[in-house]
This record gives structure tokens, sequence and C-alpha cells, in this order.
């Protein structure tokens, strides 16, 4: 277990009293409700629990992919919570990077284009594109194949392209959402290890995750319940799958 420190840094992520409503004739479902979280740079968050408590709710919200209700969100010291849907698209494309569960490789481009895309909204000459397109490719070891497609690579592959992708924009926050999901065990922990070094190398990270194994490697790990936070550890004193149990009961 790697020893936790969360005095280290600023904080990234400032979330007060945050609030996603749906609102129907008959009922208003919160998926999120008053949620407080702060996260400092250099640290490594996880967010767990059951299935439709608000995990990737939350993660959209932090990625600027979904609006909320109420509350406020401050991204690197600034308000995000009122900014036009174009600001907030600079924001998302300069400062987070995001992993998905299901890859989103596109899958008529080449392993290389499919890096690159998002660096050509940036005003970014073509070398230094291509230079941080092969520096991300050799950090996640896939550098031999970028003129490779998505469907020549397995689910692995693929995946470590999907970092790539993210890391590509030297973002400020990464972003992962299930990133181990859609893998088989030892393509998780190839993954995970992946994931483990960027934190070691000053990556800020947060990940929603069912895999409680997983979740307890990150230096923090909280846990949702019915769109509130209902707990939050230092993986060092991490629930047990039996709490979890508990708490999504």
């Amino acid at each position: 277990m790697k020893s936790v420190n969360m005095n280290s840094g600023s904080p990234v992520i400032t979330l007060n009293k945050l609030c996603k409503v749906f609102h129907t004739e008959e009922v208003d479902t919160y998926a999120l409700q008053d949620v407080d979280l702060e996260i400092k740079q250099g640290e490594f968050v996880a967010i767990t629990g059951p299935s439709g408590c608000g995990k990737s709710t939350l993660l959209s919200m932090l990625g600027l992919l979904d609006t909320f209700n109420s509350g406020n969100y401050i991204l690197n010291g600034r308000d995000v919570s009122d900014l036009r849907l174009r600001e907030l698209a600079v924001i998302r494309n300069h400062e987070i990077g995001f992993i998905f569960q299901a890859f989103n490789l596109i899958a008529d481009l080449s392993v290389e284009a499919n890096v690159t895309l998002p660096l050509t909204y940036r005003n970014m000459d073509k070398a230094e594109r291509r230079d941080r397109v092969l520096h991300a490719l050799e950090l996640v070891k896939m550098e031999h194949r970028l003129k490779h497609y998505p469907g020549q690579l397995s689910g692995g592959q693929q995946q470590r392209v999907a970092v790539a992708r993210a890391l590509a924009g030297d973002p400020k926050l990464l972003l992962a959402d299930e990133p181990t999901g859609n893998l088989d065990s030892k393509n998780g922990e190839v993954v995970m290890e992946l994931l483990d070094s960027l934190h070691a190398n000053g990556s800020t990270l947060c990940m929603v995750t069912h895999d409680v194994d997983f979740a307890q490697r990150a230096d923090r790990v909280i846990y949702m319940k019915d769109g509130q936070m209902v707990k939050g550890e230092t993986s060092a004193n991490a629930t047990s799958l039996e709490d979890v149990g508990e708490l999504a009961s």
C-alpha cells in the first residue's frame, strides 16, 4: 500500500452542495444530492458504490460533460458553474483527460489518428502534435501499434491507446470511468499498473469503479449511495467487500 499524502497539493476540484435532479410530472429524482468534495493536486481518488448510486453522474459533472441544478464547482481555482458551453468545451479539451469503460476509439481511424484527434482542436502545429502523440504512446507501450486500427487490437491494448489519448493533451486532471470494466483480470491489472504509474509521476486521478480491490489502490476511497457520499476513507482503512455490500443494501 502506498503512503497517503493529501496535503501536498492545492485543490484541483472543489464541489460545494452539488445537486443533480431529474424532474418528472410524478416525482423529482435526485441523481446527486448535496455533494461536497475536494481533490488535491497529485491525489488519486476512487469512487465506488452500488449501481445507480450516482458515481458515473458525478464523474460526468467533474468532466463538464453534464450540467447540475445547484451548487458550485471550482476547477483549478476557477468557478465553472455558470460558464457557457463553448467555454466548457475549451476547458475539457485543455485541462481534462477521459478514460472510458468502452474505450470510445473511432474504428476507422488508426491508433495514431485516434490519439491525435483531441489535439486537432488546439492551436498546435503538426510537429508538436506528433511529438505529443508519440510520447503518449511510448508511455503506454503502444508505439509499435501506431498504424494499427482498433479492431486489430485486444481490449487491453485498446484501453492503453485510450489512456494515451487522454495523456496526449497533458491534462491537469484524469477521469477514469470503470477503466477495467470491459477487461479480463490480467488486462485490468495492466491498466491499473499504468494508472498507478501515472499517479506516482504526479497525475491527479479520479476513478469510478465497482472493483473494491482496484479502488483500494487509490489514496482515498469514496463510497456513494442514492446520490450521496456516505463514507470516505484513506485506502489504508478502506471498506471491505462485505462492508460495501452493507452500504449497497
